[in-house]
């Protein structure tokens, strides 16, 4: 069932992909192709051989199975799917993960929502952080959303927020910028598997 799960979700991500690609596209055949473009860099990094004549679904399953791995906070019941090309140390501080070559991050934090955090609090917050930042909302878990570009244009970071009125989690990615269409297709399918059990959307 949980595989069955994480599959579905994946699909419904690459398909919200599609949807927002196909309000520009000419016809259904380009919005395949757009959907076997945005899929195949995952696909490369995956370990699986792949094979001519493979569907579109069967790319997305293929890389539910080999290119994410769950991660899941049991304190706050925080869960979500990330790429498995990152291994989190215990020997780095918080909830921190690396690629092999080093070059890209993921860290995540989790708390409690003590402090009756709301969005419009948190939407000014990340605001005062960063004045420029453009935030997006996803309307299907209410994951707030933020890109910008560090360290002189050679690193890209994207912030997600996901706040309940319970639980707080914000994940930070970081990676090189010529990777950027790569991650951006991770970061995708990441905010559309993030969720929690028994609390409440904020």
């Amino acid at each position: 069932m949980k595989r069955f799960r994480r599959t579905a979700c994946l699909v419904c991500a690459l398909l919200l992909t599609l949807y927002t690609a196909a309000v520009y596209a000419e016809s259904e055949t380009d919005n395949a192709e757009q959907g076997v473009n945005e899929i195949q860099p995952l696909l490369e990094m995956t370990e699986v051989e792949q094979q001519d004549g493979m569907s579109l679904e069967e790319m997305t399953e293929v890389v539910a199975e080999n290119a994410m791995s769950e991660y899941l906070d049991h304190a706050t019941g925080f869960s979500m799917q990330y790429p498995s090309i990152f291994v989190f140390n215990e020997e780095l501080p918080g909830n921190t993960a690396t690629t092999a070559d080093g070059k890209a991050t993921l860290s995540v934090e989790n708390m409690e929502n003590q402090s009756g955090l709301d969005e419009k609090v948190l939407t000014d917050a990340i605001k005062l952080e960063s004045s420029d930042a453009e935030i997006k909302k996803n309307e299907q878990n209410g994951c707030l959303r933020t890109d910008r570009v560090t360290n002189e244009g050679k690193t890209g970071r994207t912030d997600l927020y996901l706040l309940t009125k319970h639980s707080f989690h914000h994940v930070i990615l970081c990676y090189p910028t010529e990777e950027k269409e790569s991650y951006f297709t991770y970061i995708e399918y990441m905010i559309n598997t993030m969720e929690t059990t028994g609390t409440d959307l904020g």
